[in-house]
């Protein structure tokens, strides 16, 4: 938590010294993919995540409030794909992919704030070694013992987009997910898990034409 914090409290004071640059560059121009790399932590067992954002939707929200003060968000809609791993020691190794949808609304000044559920499958593999005994009575050492499962995901996440006032294509955030495998001996299983990362913002990979909209009134839902 202490390096979550102080991940967060240095984007803060970049942020303060950049804060009176133009903050115009909230658009909603052709998108290119992003590629994401994260440390991927299930309670406090380490592991890596890397992925990839598509892009599918962006709505530019403005309105003017009181005095004339312009206010700006960006919500952005990406298809997600990631591949994550982590490490339980005596327990297994936890290969898992997933595909998803990412809500994403950024502020003018680089905050954002996102949900994403996921869809994927799950392999695990045992910790230590696994032996099995066939029809005869013979013991042998069974390799790459694990199991399968279906996973869903449902995650939250926080963090700071230096491209909005800096014109940096990066991004670092902070996401909580909760898993949901099954079936688990006849039930379902849930596990935390939490990403600490950045995102990558490409000029040209997999750039594609994104569903584009600009609204400006005086009140708007985000």
């Amino acid at each position: 938590m202490r390096i979550i914090g102080f991940i967060f409290f240095f984007v803060f004071v970049i942020q303060s010294v950049y804060s009176q640059e133009d903050s115009s560059r909230l658009s909603h121009e052709m998108k290119a993919s992003n590629v994401k790399l994260a440390y991927n932590s299930s309670i406090v067992y380490p592991g890596v995540r890397m992925g990839l954002e598509i892009p599918l939707k962006s709505i530019v929200l403005s309105r003017t409030k009181r005095k004339g003060k312009q206010e700006v968000f960006l919500k952005d809609r990406f298809i997600t794909g990631n591949v994550s791993w982590y490490h339980h020691p005596t327990f297994h190794d936890n290969v898992y992919a997933t595909l998803g949808y990412s809500m994403r609304r950024t502020g003018d000044r680089g905050w954002f704030t996102e949900f994403s559920p996921e869809l994927g499958y799950s392999r695990t593999f045992l910790g230590g070694t696994t032996y099995q005994v066939d029809e005869k009575g013979s013991v042998s050492v069974r390799r790459m013992a694990g199991y399968n499962y279906a996973l869903v995901s449902l995650g939250c996440g926080l963090g700071y987009d230096l491209s909005v006032v800096q014109s940096r294509p990066f991004s670092v955030y902070y996401k909580f997910n909760v898993l949901l495998l099954f079936p688990y001996n006849s039930t379902y299983y849930i596990r935390p898990a939490m990403e600490l990362g950045i995102i990558y913002k490409t000029a040209k990979f997999l750039r594609v034409n994104a569903n584009q909209k600009h609204i400006s009134k005086n009140k708007f839902k985000a």
